[in-house]
C-alpha cells in the first residue's frame, strides 16, 4: 500500500504529513465513537452532499466532558446539532489548518454539551456541502468527489463528521484505537449502485430513486461508500463492485483474490474474521485502503496482471491491532505487506523469480538517497517511526527487514512466526515488543535478538544502507553471525 502506485501514493502522503514531530504525543483520548448512523443524499450536478449523522459518543473518563470536537471537509458546514432528546444544542465551527500540517484545512466543529462520566450520548448532526478532495495539499490519492460517474465518501476526506482535533498525530492515534459499528442509508438515482463493505439490509426503488441501506458486519475504524454505475460479482469469500468497462479484469481479479486468500491461509492459518471481504473499484490514483471487511482498489489495480496492490491489501487481513502502550505504532506491518505483494507475485508467476530481490535492492538505494537528504533518519530507530511521525519509511525499511528474515530463516519459520503471532494476539492486540519476542521464541534462531536490535530498536541497520549492500550481502552477514 512502489514501486507500485499505492506505495508511491501513500509514501508521499506520509512523508508530507508526518515529517514534523508532534511536540507532545496525545495520551489516550477520553472520548470514543461507538456507532454511526449516516443518512446521505446528493445533488450530483452541483457535487453537493446533504447528510444527517447520528453519532453515539462514549465518555470513558471519570469526569464530565463538555467540549466534543469533530472535523468535516473544508467545504462542508454543520447546519444544526441536536442532543438525544431532540433539543438544539450550541456548537461553533470554523475553517482551520492542522497544527502539524498547515496545508491541510478542515472545518473544525466543537459541540458544547456535557457527557457524564462513564456514559454515552447521541448527537444528530445535520450537515451539507461540496467535496473536491485534498490534492492541493500534496495528498494526491484523496481525489474524493461527488459525481454521477464516481462518488467516494470516506474518512480520509472527512466527508462525514470525524471525532478528532485538527492534528495529524491526534488523528492517527485516535482513529487507530477507535472501532465502531455503523449503518448507512444512501439515496441515489436508480441508474447508480451504492457499494459498501457492510451487509446490504435493503434496496428500495421509488420514483426513479433507490435507497440502499447497509449495516457494518463488525466494528471497524472507517466507513467507505462508493457510488457508480457498478457491476457486481460474488464468491463464497470475496465480493467485488467494479466499473462495467472492467468486467473481464474484475472476474480475473476476483479469481486471483480467492487464490491469494487460499495461499495466505496455507501460510498463516485460517482468518479469525469469518465475514466475506468486499473489493470496491475506485477511480485511478485514489489510493487503496483495507479493513477486515472492505478493500478499496483503484482502477489501475484491475489491469491484467497488475495485482501487487491486491496482494498487499489482502495480507493486511492477517494483521492484528498494534497496541500503542509503547507509543505510536511504527507501522512495520506495511513493510510486511510490501514484502508480500512481491513475494506472492513471484509465487503466482514463477517466471518473475528474482523480482523481489530487484525491488528490495532498489529500496535500499532509495533509503540511502532519502536518509542522506534527511540525515536525522540515521538516528531514528524503526520502533520510533510512529512517535517521530516518519512512518512513510516503514514501507521500504520494513520490506527490506522482512525480506532478510524470509531469506535467512526460510519460509517455514517465517510463516510459523506470523501464524503464531496472529493466533496469539488477534483478540487482544500486541506491542512491537511482543512481536519481536515471539519471533525469537518460536523460531529458536541464534542471532535473531541481535537482528531485531539492529533493525527495530537501534539504527545499526543503516550501515547496510550507507554502504548500499545488496539483499544477499545483508543475508550473508546474518548467516555468518548465526554461526
Amino acid at each position: 500500500m512502489k514501486k507500485t502506485s499505492i506505495v508511491i501514493i501513500l509514501l508521499t502522503f506520509y512523508n508530507l504529513c508526518f515529517s514534523q514531530k508532534e511536540e507532545i504525543l496525545q495520551k489516550d483520548y477520553l472520548l470514543k465513537v461507538n456507532h454511526y448512523s449516516l443518512d446521505l443524499s446528493f445533488d450530483f450536478q452541483e457535487s453537493y452532499l446533504s447528510g444527517v449523522c447520528d453519532v453515539t459518543i462514549e465518555n470513558k473518563s471519570d469526569k464530565p466532558i463538555n467540549e466534543i470536537p469533530f472535523l468535516l471537509y473544508r467545504l462542508m458546514k454543520v447546519i444544526s446539532v441536536q442532543n438525544q432528546q431532540g433539543k438544539e444544542i450550541n456548537f461553533v465551527q470554523s475553517i482551520v489548518s492542522f497544527s502539524d500540517f498547515e496545508k491541510l484545512q478542515t472545518n473544525s466543529i466543537t459541540i458544547n454539551e456535557f457527557i457524564n462520566p462513564k456514559s454515552t450520548t447521541t448527537f444528530k448532526i445535520k450537515y451539507e456541502g461540496y467535496l473536491f478532495g485534498y490534492q492541493e495539499t500534496g495528498m494526491q490519492y484523496i481525489t474524493d468527489k461527488i459525481s454521477p460517474d464516481f462518488t467516494l465518501i470516506r474518512n480520509d476526506a472527512y466527508s462525514y463528521p470525524i471525532l478528532a482535533k485538527p492534528s495529524i498525530a491526534f488523528l492517527r492515534k485516535n482513529i487507530a484505537s477507535n472501532n465502531f459499528t455503523y449503518d448507512v442509508s444512501v439515496v441515489v438515482p436508480d441508474s447508480l449502485i451504492v457499494a459498501n463493505g457492510g451487509t446490504l439490509v435493503s434496496k428500495i426503488t421509488e420514483s426513479r430513486n433507490t435507497t440502499y441501506k447497509y449495516k457494518s458486519k463488525k466494528p471497524n475504524w472507517r466507513i467507505d461508500i462508493a457510488i457508480a454505475p457498478y457491476k457486481f460479482e460474488t464468491t463464497d469469500r470475496l465480493d467485488v463492485f467494479y466499473f462495467p468497462s472492467d468486467s473481464e479484469n474484475a472476474r480475473t481479479l476476483l479469481s486471483r483474490g480467492y487464490e491469494t486468500l487460499k495461499l495466505y491461509t496455507q501460510w498463516w492459518g485460517t482468518l479469525k474474521n469469518n465475514n466475506s471481504i468486499t473489493l470496491i473499484e475506485t477511480e485511478k490514483n485514489s489510493g487503496g485502503q483495507a479493513d477486515e471487511t472492505t478493500i478499496l482498489l483503484p482502477q489501475e489495480s484491475f489491469s491484467s496482471g497488475a495485482y501487487f496492490q491486491l496482494y498487499h491489501e489482502l495480507s493486511h487481513l492477517w494483521n492484528i491491532t498494534i497496541s500503542e502502550k509503547e507509543g505510536l505504532s511504527p507501522r512495520w506491518e506495511e513493510g510486511l505487506a510490501s514484502f508480500c505483494q512481491y513475494y506472492a507475485d513471484e509465487h503466482f508467476n514463477p517466471e518473475k523469480k528474482g523480482l523481489l530481490d530487484k525491488i528490495v535492492n532498489r529500496a535500499i538505494k532509495r533509503l540511502k538517497i532519502n536518509f542522506d537528504a534527511t540525515p536525522e533518519m540515521y538516528n531514528i530507530p524503526m520502533c520510533e517511526f510512529g512517535n517521530e511521525s516518519v512512518t512513510g519509511y516503514s514501507y521500504d525499511q520494513g520490506m527490506i527487514m522482512f525480506t532478510v528474515l524470509h531469506k535467512w530463516l526460510g519460509k517455514e519459520k517465517f510463516n510459523l512466526a506470523i501464524r503464531f503471532f496472529y493466533e496469539k494476539y488477534y483478540a487482544t492486540g500486541a506491542t512491537t515488543k511482543n512481536f519481536t519476542e515471539l519471533w525469537i521464541k518460536e523460531t529458536k534462531t541464534k542471532g535473531l535478538k541481535d537482528f531485531f536490535n539492529d533493525w527495530v530498536y537501534t539504527t545499526n541497520y543503516t550501515s547496510f544502507v550507507k554502504n548500499e549492500n545488496t539483499i544477499d550481502e545483508i543475508v550473508k552477514y546474518y548467516n555468518k553471525e548465526e554461526k
